[in-house]
């Protein structure tokens, strides 16, 4: 089952684990249109049972989740200027809305539940990033029922940066003022973001989903790039009189840098390879026995969108041509 399975993340995800050849993939959203344009576009597959619900309500999420293995939790609002001016609406889809997919699972008998996060809930400053931290918390927390009364659902998240071309991305907002003629509105130059492409955001969360014991957050080690490369790299093949950019300043909620791992999580933190996981401060028997061998990080460890690998424009171009953003 995926909540928010109609969605940039969802409709990628869907395609990827129908490789995996289950019985049935349930997409699980609000929007009764994109449901209806997504089982066209899959011909009425019928592996795939596409169902009307909100993850604000506990009842319709645990009618739907009987008999399911695996849920992935990728509702959210995650558009951060709206949730600053609507900060409940925000917090009854992205904290209780979490709390009902973990009741609903653990009521169900789930196998696992992956919830999904972001950089945003390292550090907030934003209250869509508060939310993620608190939906992260609350998905942790949720393994110390598990223990206590012998339920078998696992719980985990994953945290990522922004994934190129998604709903909340600057790149599908650039394409369309360029294809429109407009001029390029900049919050600021000298930000910097992590990028990750949404087939690499669909890897993390298999990954998760195949080696989480209960309690931690994965996340992918990616490259960042700076918001001038980003424009130069976007705008570099058009005609002088169309590179048109306007520096509107910072928005509100909105960071220079971005990190996907906190300061106070460093000691807490070990090397798998192609990602890092992040310990929970609690006690989780499963977790300590997994990784009681690993080593964790240095305390002058930092893993912020400033210091890590930065694309070079050329970079940015060629992966953006790759992924159909580029003329």
């Amino acid at each position: 089952m995926v909540t928010g399975g109609t969605g940039s993340f969802g409709k990628m995800f869907v395609k990827e684990i129908l490789t995996y050849e289950p019985l049935e993939v349930i997409i699980f959203s609000r929007d009764e249109n994109k449901q209806g344009a997504m089982n066209q576009e899959y011909k009425n597959d019928p592996r795939l049972r596409f169902v009307l619900g909100d993850v604000r309500d506990y009842h319709s999420l645990r009618e739907v989740m009987r008999g399911v293995n695996y849920v992935f939790n990728a509702a959210a609002y995650k558009w951060v200027p709206a949730v600053e001016l609507n900060v409940y609406e925000g917090v009854k889809t992205n904290i209780i809305g979490v709390q009902n997919v973990i009741d609903a699972a653990r009521d169900e008998n789930v196998e696992k539940v992956v919830q999904l996060s972001t950089d945003k809930a390292v550090e907030p400053i934003n209250a869509m990033g508060m939310q993620k931290a608190l939906g992260e918390r609350l998905t942790t927390t949720a393994n110390l029922y598990r223990e206590r009364d012998g339920v078998r659902t696992v719980f985990v998240s994953t945290r990522y940066g922004n994934v190129l071309g998604s709903r909340g991305s600057v790149i599908p907002l650039f394409r369309s003022l360029i294809d429109a003629g407009k001029p390029l509105t900049v919050t600021s130059f000298e930000m910097t973001r992590f990028i990750l492409t949404l087939q690499d955001s669909v890897k993390l969360v298999i990954k998760a989903m195949e080696e989480g014991v209960g309690g931690e957050i994965f996340v992918q080690k990616m490259p960042a790039h700076t918001i001038r490369d980003l424009v130069d790299a976007m705008t570099e093949d058009l005609p002088e009189d169309k590179k048109q950019v306007v520096e509107i300043g910072i928005r509100p909620g909105e960071k220079i840098h971005e990190s996907l791992i906190g300061f106070a999580e460093t000691p807490r933190t070990v090397d798998i390879g192609d990602y890092y996981v992040i310990l929970p401060q609690i006690q989780i028997t499963a977790i300590e026995e997994k990784y009681k061998s690993m080593n964790k990080q240095s305390k002058d460890f930092r893993y912020t969108s400033d210091v890590v690998k930065r694309l070079s424009k050329d970079e940015l171009k060629q992966l953006l041509k790759e992924q159909g953003w580029l003329s």
